[in-house]
């Protein structure tokens, strides 16, 4: 569903900044705080306003599967006035796989784009 929401651009730039006050699993704020650090970032709120960001973003699109007898999947993404569609040969879970064939060096150094 499309809810009309724009994009927020938080706690950057001009915007005014609300204190608040909240309970959030132990786990995740401590999963923010390390993320936040790694990524040279202020702190846990960095990171959950991402958080927050992203999920602004994404509820302002739906996205659309078929699954056809050749194996294709054609999916829809429609975002406003924007449509993406997109032929997918195959989706498969990779198991017993190499680690190390999956890190970001890796992957680039196999022409790889992260996105």
């Amino acid at each position: 569903m499309y809810y009309g929401i724009k994009a927020l651009t938080v706690g950057r730039g001009e915007s005014v900044r609300a204190k608040i006050t909240t309970t959030i699993e132990e786990a995740l704020l401590n999963q923010a705080k390390v993320l936040a650090k790694q990524e040279g970032l202020s702190g846990a709120n960095a990171i959950i306003e991402r958080a927050l960001e992203l999920y602004f973003t994404s509820i302002q699109c739906e996205v659309w599967e078929k699954s056809l007898s050749s194996g294709w999947i054609k999916k829809l993404v429609l975002k406003g006035d924007s449509i993406l569609y997109e032929n997918i040969k195959c989706r498969k879970t990779l198991e017993n796989c190499r680690p190390d064939d999956y890190t970001p060096e890796s992957l680039k150094a196999k022409g790889w784009k992260k996105v």
